[in-house]
């Protein structure tokens, strides 16, 4: 589904009123080897962090508990204990996400960042040609392909 969001009227055009909008494209990068290996210091880097973060929360905790009387005991668990589970969940989507960068074949497509571009919409214009998806593809840090990819659907129906 395509992000649109209008951001102002531009001055009349040619063939009338035209109106800018913001549209989200998607940045894919083909995995390569050295891609690849960036990934995956990236997910080490980040399971490092979060795996930091747990142990001084834990630490933290123990020593709230010692502070606190017992009365405040359950505020003191749900509160640490939601914020650890959270860095654990991070950790198993990022051990998931590892496994599949280890997994999938030199040349796939990965999914990078979503970017934001402006383009004009006027009075005149096919929509469906402003509804197609834009993707940017990388590849060792070079753009090799700018692409529109067309939808199947139209969002507003459902079945």
């Amino acid at each position: 589904m395509s992000d649109f969001r209008e951001i102002g009227h531009l001055p009349p055009g040619k063939r009338g009123e035209a109106v800018r909008i913001e549209k989200t494209v998607l940045v894919r990068h083909v995995l390569t080897e050295d891609y690849r290996e960036k990934l995956l210091k990236k997910i080490s880097t980040e399971k490092e962090r979060l795996n930091t973060e747990m142990g001084q929360l834990r630490f933290q905790y123990q020593k709230q508990l010692k502070e606190q009387s017992g009365r405040n005991k359950s505020a003191i668990d749900s509160k640490y204990n939601t914020e650890i589970n959270k860095r654990g969940q991070r950790i198993e989507s990022l051990n998931f996400r590892e496994s599949k960068v280890k997994t999938l074949p030199t040349g796939s497509l990965v999914t990078g960042e979503k970017v934001q571009r402006y383009t004009d919409v006027q009075v005149g214009d096919r929509w469906s040609e402003h509804r197609l998806e834009d993707e940017i593809i990388i590849e060792d840090d070079i753009v090799r392909e700018i692409r529109s990819k067309g939808e199947d659907e139209d969002d507003s129906v459902r079945h």
